[in-house]
């Protein structure tokens, strides 16, 4: 059975499942280059289509994530287009009114906003914006269409459901197990939790009150930066903060929302979430809020699983939505005594829930013990010699760089020891937001000073954003404190760091707390990476690299050599000596 999986709001993709198993998954914003780029994957379907052209021909079932979708967010594409001032004149246009008494018209408050022809719909043809009937029929039409399946073979799936299928399988754990999905929205929902047995996901218990995610979006905007994106500086930030700042922002969380029992509790009728913190956060320290909505998020979530885990009896945890990329949480979560494994999903936010939506639909129709789990990361498309050599004749290349063929592991390393940055691509992309040695920018982990070269020549981000570290699975136990055995290969949970880690891997830790969000590298998974580290540590004694992602501030990983000029070479801030493109070393001309 081959079935597609799909999603078509913010952070879309597609998805393509051939008897039980994930071949390909791929991310519109790769085509498009636009971060978190939303609506029908047009781009991303032609990809794969190119790619598998048999298998598109004989597509059983397009099972789509998320039954009930905004009219308004199709409309404006507001998560991939919007800025920070763009969500602050929607407070005031739209939010603040209704706060108000008032009654706005979204569309024609946001009018400057609007263009239909975003998400390759044809939205003109709904009478009402607020019927999601209409929508849905207008997106099953449009699927049915442009991949000439018949109506009756597009599904669509609970958005949370998505989640929970997706998390349980891209772990290795099979046995009974708890699955939380944590999120903003979806499907009239931001949290559920499910159970796992004999190989069938059933939902136990969902809410629309575990408002965590919409807390820290507008905890996010409040603090002048881009919500939905940036959300992960906040987590960042949090560590700077004193423990006596915390102290009284961390009322005002508190005072919005408590666990009670197996629920999640309001503690007050809060009709604009953004308003509200604007008013009883105005004159706190930015790191003090930072600090308080981050403990607030670890409290909340970490009594809650806690609950669970001892009601229910199952030890064994996963965590899935987009709150699960809290990786802070997460930590303290794995700490409990309740708990005896915990998996973060490979890909936790909405990126993953065409994967998922595919695997719900394969459980419902087939045998669920032939659904196979994911075991790889590197499920987005490669790129061949011609793209290669499409970069390597760029005019700019040949200007400024040497070109040397069959460069090896250990030259890489080399120049890696010198203290130098390597721009490395090879292969198949990563799916998700983690650069996972596919497409990194690497550097030597030992010297801090490495941190702000990175930050201010090449990713022009934020000076207090740690970097993390790929390290050898040989050398897991000598820098990570990991008691329970838990899976890091995809770089989705936080660690203490060992001693040995904080003198050799200071450049890829957290700078003020010394956790690590590690990426453990095994040679089967990935031998061409695993080699370039061991070679590292040969010449250094050290077996990790500070790893981040090989892209700029605010654009998408990279997906062909080219995207690499254009983006990163061409970008007037930038300056980057070395890259490679799997074999081919490209190296900046000595002046």
């Amino acid at each position: 059975m081959i079935i597609l999986g799909l999603h078509d709001n913010h952070s879309a993709t597609v998805c393509l499942l051939v008897d039980g198993i994930v071949i390909a998954v791929a991310e519109e914003e790769r085509y498009t280059r636009i971060k978190m780029d939303s609506g029908f994957p047009k781009n991303a379907i032609d990809s794969l289509r190119n790619q598998y052209p048999e298998e598109f021909s004989k597509i059983d079932y397009v099972a789509v994530a998320c039954i009930h979708q905004s009219f308004n967010d199709f409309a404006t594409k507001r998560y991939p287009k919007f800025k920070i001032k763009d969500f602050l004149v929607e407070e005031k246009r739209y939010w603040l009114p209704i706060l108000n008494g008032e009654k706005p018209n979204y569309l024609e408050v946001m009018k400057d906003y609007v263009d239909y022809s975003n998400c390759h719909y044809d939205l003109k043809k709904i009478n009402n914006p607020k019927d999601s009937n209409e929508l849905l029929e207008l997106r099953k039409s449009h699927i049915s269409n442009y991949l000439n399946v018949s109506e009756d073979k597009v599904v669509f799936v609970d958005h949370h459901l998505a989640h929970a299928h997706h998390g349980y399988y891209s772990s290795s754990i099979r046995e009974d197990t708890l699955i939380f999905t944590i999120d903003g929205w979806g499907d009239h929902a931001n949290a559920s939790i499910n159970t796992i047995r004999d190989g069938k996901i059933n939902c136990i218990y969902k809410t629309d009150q575990f408002n965590l995610g919409r807390i820290y979006h507008f905890v996010t905007l409040l603090l002048g930066m881009q919500p939905e994106q940036h959300e992960y500086k906040v987590m960042g930030l949090a560590a700077y903060a004193k423990e006596h700042y915390i102290e009284e922002p961390l009322k005002v969380f508190e005072g919005m929302y408590k666990i009670d029992g197996l629920t999640i509790k309001p503690l007050l009728d809060i009709t604009n979430h953004y308003q509200y913190l604007r008013r009883e956060l105005e004159g706190y320290r930015f790191d003090a809020i930072a600090g308080a909505v981050q403990r607030f998020t670890e409290n909340i979530l970490t009594e809650w699983v806690r609950n669970w885990t001892l009601e229910t009896g199952l030890s064994k945890v996963i965590l899935t939505g987009g709150v699960a990329l809290n990786i802070k949480a997460s930590k303290i979560i794995s700490e409990l005594d309740s708990i005896s494994n915990i998996h973060v999903a490979i890909a936790s936010g909405d990126e993953s829930i065409s994967i998922g939506a595919a695997q719900y639909l394969w459980n419902e129709s087939q045998n669920p013990m032939l659904l196979k789990p994911i075991d790889s990361p590197y499920l987005g498309q490669g790129y061949n010699s011609e793209d290669i050599n499409e970069a390597l004749e760029h005019p700019f290349v040949k200007q400024h760089y040497d070109i040397v063929e069959n460069c090896s592991s250990k030259d890489i390393a080399e120049i890696l020891a010198r203290g130098e940055i390597v721009a490395y691509m090879q292969g198949r992309m990563e799916f998700g937001p983690r650069a996972l040695g596919n497409r990194s920018i690497l550097a030597s982990p030992v010297d801090t000073g490495i941190v702000q070269v990175i930050n201010t020549a090449i990713k022009n981000r934020d000076f207090w954003m740690p970097f993390t570290p790929s390290i050898l699975d040989e050398f897991a136990d000598e820098y990570i404190v990991n008691p329970k055995n838990i899976d890091a290969r995809y770089m989705t949970m936080a660690f203490n760091s060992t001693d040995a880690a904080k003198t050799n891997l200071r450049a890829a830790i957290h700078q003020v707390d010394s956790t690590l969000r590690a990426q453990i590298v095994y040679k089967d998974l990935n031998p061409n990476y695993h080699d370039i580290i061991s070679e590292f540590s040969k010449i250094t004694g050290v077996g990790a690299l500070l790893n981040t992602s090989l892209n700029i501030h605010g654009k998408p990983i990279v997906h062909k050599p080219i995207d690499v000029i254009d983006e990163i070479l061409l970008h007037p801030l930038v300056e980057l000596k070395y890259f490679v493109f799997d074999k081919y070393l490209i190296s900046l001309k000595e002046s």
